[in-house]
């Protein structure tokens, strides 16, 4: 997948959810990591959203960064060696590329993921 095919705000977001596994001593980069990031962004399609549907993201946050602070850590190894991505959070980028292809998007944007 060509992270250049991912609009700016795709892009920040998958930056940012891959330093919030990092300062989380996590491996890799799952899609509770992604909305986290993505209910940070201000101003953000997400959090339009679910303000449009009377939801809190703030909440929603609070409850998306306790699930990512149960996910394996790892502490004294090679921290050099890089993160990755989950099945999981593939998946979903795919799933957002094949989404882009149906409306002929040339780019991989927030309203895809």
């Amino acid at each position: 997948m060509d992270i250049q095919r991912f609009t700016e705000k795709s892009q920040d977001a998958l930056q940012q959810a891959s330093q919030l596994a990092q300062s989380k001593g996590q491996q890799q980069v799952d899609v509770e990591h992604l909305l986290a990031a993505l209910l940070q962004q201000e101003p953000g399609l997400v959090v339009s959203l679910l303000r449009k549907m009377n939801l809190d993201p703030s909440s929603i946050l609070k409850k998306c960064l306790k699930e990512i602070d149960r996910l394996p850590k790892v502490s004294g190894g090679n921290e050099s060696s890089g993160i990755s991505i989950t099945g999981r959070l593939n998946k979903l980028l795919v799933q957002a590329e094949a989404e882009a292809k149906s409306f002929k998007d040339d780019f991989i944007s927030v309203e895809h993921i």
